[in-house]
């Protein structure tokens, strides 16, 4: 129960934009795989100060867990990029026997229960600083009315009135806000990972978008941005709807019908479906 590192060849063909002719690209990934268990986050804190990002698994069915909270809380601590993966997909099909319906669902949840995480780590930092910001201008006000209480003691002494210009704007400094939004995963950003390692498959949006781009005419980069959430696909006009565009018609969402559909079709003919004639 203790850190491994490995180095893995990657070779992949990619595009220099999305119109180039896709080229041959080589990598060398140094992963180091810390221990899951919660009794050895030292390991996991050792590795992240080694780290240029972090890979977060979370188990499809078990959803978040307390070591995934302490993971993500080493990640924010580090200023670390993490990816999300969540693993052991095959188990919502074989062991669970959920529709496609009830799993994307269930991924939903599970996305928003790891999103919450992220989101309890910003809320607390955000207090943190806007106490601090406080504290300091509580310290600049009071700098400023006791510099004004000795110069008024000087002008009273001298007989003379005056103004103090130096410090009139010092205090007016604005709690500035910060926006939230790059913090969360979400698959259209390409942060989240949908997996079964047991099964040796993984895929993100970005790759069915690549395989329906010719086939439906919607171009990839627009194609990832529906891929996932409340967007559906009109069978009759090829064109995408949000929910408040379906006038009372029961479309599964695109996720469902472009992605789990093709997923469930193949476990159910390689591991025998409900007839047993796989």
């Amino acid at each position: 129960m203790e850190s491994s590192a490995i180095s893995l060849y990657f070779s992949m063909l990619r595009r220099s934009a999305l119109d180039a002719t896709p080229e041959q690209k080589e990598y060398l990934i140094n992963l180091i795989d810390s221990p899951g268990h919660i009794d050895f986050s030292s390991e996991v804190s050792t590795a992240s100060r080694l780290c240029d990002g972090a890979v977060v698994l979370v188990d499809a069915v078990e959803g978040v867990c307390s070591q995934t909270v302490t993971v993500l809380r080493q990640t924010w601590v580090e200023h670390m990029k993490p990816l999300l993966v969540i693993n052991k997909m095959d188990r919502l099909v074989t062991e669970l026997k959920m529709t496609p319906g009830e799993a994307y669902t269930h991924l939903s949840k599970l996305l928003e229960q790891v999103n919450a995480v992220l989101g309890s780590f910003f809320q607390g930092e955000r207090m943190e600083e806007d106490l601090n910001w406080r504290e300091r201008m509580d310290e600049r006000i009071a700098a400023a009315a006791a510099k004004e209480q000795e110069r008024a003691e000087k002008d009273a002494a001298n007989g003379t009135t005056s103004i103090d210009t130096e410090n009139m704007d010092s205090t007016n400094n604005d709690f500035e806000e910060k926006d939230d939004e790059e913090i969360y995963f979400a698959p259209e950003k390409n942060n989240v990972i949908f997996s079964s390692a047991i099964d040796g498959w993984a895929f993100t949006v970005r790759q069915f978008a690549s395989l329906y781009e010719k086939k439906l005419g919607i171009k990839r980069i627009a194609m990832e941005k529906v891929l996932w959430g409340d967007f559906y696909l009109d069978p009759k006009t090829k064109k995408v709807l949000a929910q408040k565009h379906l006038k009372g018609r029961n479309l599964k969402p695109m996720f469902v019908q472009l992605v789990l559909d093709q997923i469930w079709a193949v476990y159910q003919a390689t591991t025998g479906g409900d007839k047993g004639k796989g």
